[in-house]
């Protein structure tokens, strides 16, 4: 027995000592296996189950893995606050921020303090807002001085000559007060759609404010329905503008309505116009054709309604034409390529199991970069610049839940970006869940630049 406990005894020991002499002797071993290093890789195939990526609320550096060897190093800055709300806000407060850059590179940061309804389109902000202003790339805000426009980025093209051109959005128009009105031809819902060129001269085009030039633009589409909600008619034509080298413009739109075969409202389209007269004209270019089947994640919170929204294209330094959009509430990105200028375009396929107001920015050092949200906000990463490959996502808040569900009220899911550098971009979004000094959650708006550099191989 005693022969036993001794043995027992001395086995203890050892239990106790050897760790110990390890660490003093190999220190550096047992830190490293304690030290999980961060990094991203490039997708062979798209996760399509709703997911988070690397989750990211601080400066850091990530490397960029592609068959086990770093491709490329992304640098992110810490989170700034550009502005926080005072109080508990409904939606559409303190929401869809934007980005704008005066000539002098000064950045004005808009925000929405509308609700979030058809009857605010065109409408000044229901609470006073006056955007923040900063002169040293992001790191310091104030109010905005009225020496600057808003400069907000929805919407908006820099032209070559300097100019800005913006879609604009007007009021919506009651029906009921125009003495004369055609009858709709078809329903959804609360929804009545009519063809656009039977509507009255104000309903119907396109409003464009080009630098000091105010352009009501045709849509030369036939066919082409517009709706009006509970007899309020919006005016939107929604999407991105390109200009090209020859000084035509090319813009991807949405919403576009039109009667199918069976007399039926088809859900929304994807279409591209073209305008070589500044604007004044805008001609049918081609449309993205509908995906037979989407596939649905299965964590999914709302299925898709069979709306194509939300288009963002690029022209690639090849000419190719690549396009990402939205497809519901919850569920997966699509994304179509055109080879032709925009007239024909591709079978969209999945690139992502989510994804709203997706945006796409060809960087000078070749990188594509996609940015989208809902649930949270994601950074996407095409290194070669052609859209095919795209890296896991990087999140800048966490929004899954420990039982695999996830929690949709982090952002309002609607980032903006803004090109800082041949290498690097600024993107800015809400963010629900930030702290003010008394330790409450308020909604606030946040900045942060990223930086991607390739590494050559």
């Amino acid at each position: 027995m005693l022969r036993k406990r001794i043995i027992f005894l001395s086995l203890s020991c050892l239990i106790i000592v050897i760790p110990f002499f390890m660490g003093m002797v190999f220190p550096k071993k047992v830190i490293d296996k304690r030290v999980k290093k961060t990094e991203i890789n490039i997708e062979t195939k798209p996760n399509l189950e709703i997911h988070e990526g690397h989750v990211s609320q601080k400066e850091e550096t990530l490397p960029v893995k592609q068959g086990g060897k770093t491709v490329a190093i992304i640098s992110l800055s810490e989170p700034v606050m550009v502005v926080q709300a005072e109080q508990e806000e409904e939606w559409g407060y303190y929401q869809f921020p934007s980005i704008g850059k005066a000539n002098d590179g000064t950045l004005i940061v808009g925000w929405q303090m509308n609700a979030d309804s058809h009857k605010s389109y065109g409408k000044v902000s229901e609470r006073k807002r006056i955007p923040m202003m900063s002169k040293d790339k992001g790191k310091t805000w104030k109010k905005r001085d009225k020496n600057y426009n808003e400069l907000r980025g929805v919407n908006k093209t820099r032209l070559k000559d300097g100019r800005i051109l913006t879609i604009l959005t007007p009021a919506s128009k009651d029906i009921k007060s125009y003495k004369t009105f055609p009858k709709p031809v078809g329903q959804k819902g609360n929804m009545s759609f009519y063809f656009v060129d039977d509507l009255p001269t104000e309903l119907q085009g396109v409003y464009i404010q080009k630098g000091e030039e105010s352009i009501h633009g045709k849509i030369i589409d036939n066919g082409l329905l517009r709706y009006s909600i509970d007899g309020s008619m919006p005016i939107t034509w929604w999407g991105n503008i390109k200009e090209l080298s020859d000084g035509s413009m090319v813009a991807g739109i949405y919403p576009c309505y039109y009667l199918n075969e069976i007399g039926e409202v088809s859900p929304s389209q994807i279409r591209f116009y073209k305008s070589t007269d500044g604007g004044h004209n805008w001609l049918l270019l081609g449309k993205v054709p509908f995906k037979n089947s989407i596939q649905l994640p299965k964590n999914n919170w709302v299925n898709k309604n069979g709306d194509y929204e939300e288009p963002t294209f690029e022209v690639l330094s090849d000419g190719t034409y690549v396009c990402v959009m939205r497809t519901g509430m919850v569920s997966p990105m699509l994304e179509s390529f055109s080879y032709d200028e925009g007239k024909t375009w591709s079978e969209p396929k999945e690139i992502s199991p989510n994804g709203v107001d997706p945006s796409l920015k060809l960087l000078k050092n070749g990188v594509l970069t996609l940015v989208s949200g809902r649930p949270g906000i994601q950074i996407r990463f095409s290194l070669d610049g052609t859209g095919r490959n795209w890296t896991e996502p990087i999140d800048m808040m966490p929004f899954m839940k420990e039982d695999g569900s996830y929690e949709m009220n982090v952002s309002c899911g609607y980032p903006a970006i803004i090109e800082d550098s041949k290498n690097s971009f600024l993107i800015v979004y809400s963010d629900f869940n930030t702290k003010n000094n008394n330790d409450e959650t308020r909604k606030a708006i946040l900045i942060r630049r990223v930086e991607v550099k390739k590494k050559s191989m």
